[in-house]
Formats: structure tokens, C-alpha cells, sequence
């Protein structure tokens, strides 16, 4: 398997992760690993600077959220992966994953593009519920010291824990994955309208439920209230306007919804961490590199 793929990888000294791979190059290397066709895995727990892209990678990517978000990039979309939420980055294509929460804790896993795992092959990347996240987490934090232990190690038996978890945990988020979705794309209407008076109770109404198990249900699948799904969803798309370069900052601010800038800025720099005017001058910035003025002599 060629291994050769561009690779963005900016994870500062704040995170701490622990992990097992099956090169020689990995430390510690558990050569078990292949009769898994697993190339790489581990568990991380992310602060401070924590952003991972990569451009044809031929290894499925497996993230499982414990505690606090992350952001599944896949192409131009992002999805949100919360707790006990499981996503799939089939191999190749443009994607990646990075820290929204001040603290992300998560598994995760690097397996071959093989039949073995086939089922997680496709086009785009997915993220659906499952359960016991934290048992697949310390199960596989065991292994990643078990390996690093020279006598009597237990790291043959730590893994097989971990791959029945894993199994366990693939075969009930098929079953369970019709539920997020519906959820995820009654959301996704707001990116495209942002500046829609969008009502809790009224999105309840649509899916069906009352606005409490509406609730409970966003919480539980999706990882997030139903309030700060559309914040979510706003801010992304402001990011994507903004990152134009076509619009000012009080423009965007009324094109998803604010009446008021101040009130805009501070819900943008909160969620994204730098204020939205910086998004701008990067971007006029850049155009500036791009297109050069030209002075006569």
C-alpha cells in the first residue's frame, strides 16, 4: 500500500495522546496489529492547537468522541462529532478533523484500505451515534501501555478487548444510523438560511416530537442542544461568507440573523476563537498576494 499523501498536521504540546502502531517507526510497534489490517491507533486527549487535514490518504479514518467536540472536515462540509459519536473518513478524498471544545477527548483509529473493512468505504465521511464510548476509549489507553511492556505484557489480550469493542460498536451504529441523520439534515436547512427566525419548538414541531425530547435527542445523537446546533450552523456559514471576501463583517452579520454587529462579533470569535473582521483581512490579504497592483514607471 503506497503511503504517499499531503498531510496538515498542527497539534500543539497542549494535547496528549497515547498510541500502538504496526510500523517500525511506531513506538511502540505491535506487529499484531496486521492481522487487523490496522495501521495506526490510539487516543488523544486535545487542547490548545489541534487541527489534522489530509489529501488522499489510503487509510479509512475511525474517530470515537468521549468528551467535548471536534469538527469532521470532509471536502467543504463539517460535521460535528460529539459524545458517544462515532466518525467514518473513508480513504482518499480531502478530509480531516479538528478541536471545537476546549477539551476533545477521543479515539481513534487509522485502518487499511482492504476488503477487511470495506463497510466503511464510500464517498463522503459520516458521523452516527453509538454507545460506550468510554469502554472502547480505556480499552484501548490499556492496550497503548500493555504494548509498551517488555515481560509478561498483556497486550495480545488488551487488543482483542479492543476489537471486540470496536465490532460491537460498528454493528449497533449501523443500526442506529437512520436517527442522526434525520436529525443532522432538519439542521442543515439553516446554513442555507441563516437569517430564518429558527424556533426550537418549531423544528420540534417538524421532526415530530415535543421541544423537550427534542432536546434529548440532540443532545444524545448529535452531541449539542438544538439552540447551539443553530448557532453552529449560522457561524458556519458566516465563516464561508466572510471567507469570500465578498462581504463586510456588518453584512454577514445581518445575512445570518444579527441585528446587532457587537452581538455578531462575540458569538463569532467565541466559536471560532479570533474575531470575524480577521477572517476579512486575511482574505482581502490574500487576494492582495494574488493580484498584485501595478504602478506605470
Amino acid at each position: 500500500m503506497s503511503m504517499i499523501y499531503q498531510e496538515l498536521f498542527e497539534v500543539g504540546p497542549e494535547t496528549q495522546q497515547m498510541s500502538v502502531g504496526v510500523r517500525a517507526f511506531h513506538h511502540p510497534q505491535l506487529t499484531s496489529l496486521a492481522e487487523h489490517h490496522i495501521h495506526f491507533m490510539g487516543v488523544s486527549e486535545a487542547r490548545g492547537q489541534f487541527h489534522i487535514e489530509r489529501m488522499g490518504a489510503p487509510f479509512h479514518i475511525l474517530l470515537i468522541g468521549v468528551e467535548g467536540q471536534g469538527e469532521i472536515i470532509d471536502g467543504e462540509r463539517r460535521l460535528t462529532l460529539g459524545p458517544n459519536q462515532l466518525a467514518v473518513l473513508p480513504a482518499y478524498g480531502h478530509r480531516g478533523f479538528q478541536r471545537r471544545s476546549e477539551h476533545w477527548r477521543f479515539a481513534w483509529f487509522l485502518l487499511d484500505d482492504v476488503p477487511y473493512w470495506n463497510k466503511l468505504a464510500g464517498a463522503d465521511a459520516s458521523v452516527v451515534s453509538v454507545q460506550y464510548a468510554h469502554n472502547l476509549f480505556y480499552a484501548l489507553h490499556t492496550l497503548c501501555f500493555e504494548a509498551r511492556i517488555k515481560q509478561q505484557s498483556q497486550a495480545g489480550s488488551a487488543l482483542q478487548l479492543v476489537m471486540t469493542l470496536l465490532q460491537r460498536m460498528l454493528n449497533g451504529a449501523v443500526q442506529s444510523m437512520a436517527l442522526p441523520d434525520r436529525l443532522q439534515q432538519l439542521f442543515s436547512g439553516i446554513f442555507y438560511a441563516p437569517a430564518q427566525s429558527w424556533r426550537v419548538d418549531v423544528l420540534a414541531q417538524q421532526y415530530g416530537v415535543s421541544a423537550a425530547h427534542f432536546q434529548r435527542l440532540c443532545i444524545k445523537y448529535l452531541g449539542a442542544t438544538p439552540q447551539q446546533l443553530i448557532i453552529q450552523q449560522r457561524m458556519q456559514r458566516a465563516h464561508q461568507l466572510l471567507s469570500s471576501g465578498n462581504h463586510s463583517v456588518s453584512d454577514v452579520a445581518i445575512m445570518v440573523g444579527y441585528e446587532e454587529i457587537a452581538s455578531f462579533s462575540r458569538r463569532f470569535r467565541s466559536h471560532f476563537g479570533l474575531p470575524p473582521g480577521e477572517i476579512s483581512r486575511a482574505q482581502h490579504r490574500k487576494c492582495a498576494d494574488t493580484h498584485p497592483s501595478v504602478t506605470p514607471n
